[in-house]
């Protein structure tokens, strides 16, 4: 299955170099208010659906917009991958979650 990068808003930006990472699929397209954010859940959550684990959140637009697609994107993938604009390109970074406790960690928990 090809990898998405799942880029919040369509705007003026130049996304091209982000296509090394995946195919484009935009989350939004022009302006949104930025107070609407059931509605941005809904938007998104019924597009971040079709994601998978591999994909990418290409963070830009308005940080509500990206707080809540990287939230959808976690609850339903356990992990957070990001694409961040530098120099001219992006560079990935991954955040996995809901790991399984260590032993010393099991341990604590028990008491």
């Amino acid at each position: 299955m090809a990898t998405n990068v799942w880029v919040i808003n369509a705007s003026c930006h130049d996304y091209a170099p982000a296509e090394s990472y995946g195919k484009l699929r935009f989350l939004s397209e022009g302006p949104m208010n930025k107070y609407n954010v059931t509605d941005m859940d809904r938007q998104f959550r019924k597009l971040l659906d079709k994601s998978t684990k591999d994909d990418f959140i290409l963070l830009t637009s308005l940080s509500v917009m990206s707080a809540i697609a990287c939230v959808i994107f976690a609850q339903l993938h356990g992990r957070l991958n990001i694409l961040l604009y530098k120099g001219g390109g992006y560079v990935a970074r991954t955040l996995v979650y809901n790991k399984e406790p260590t032993d010393e960690k099991a341990d604590k928990l028990a008491d």
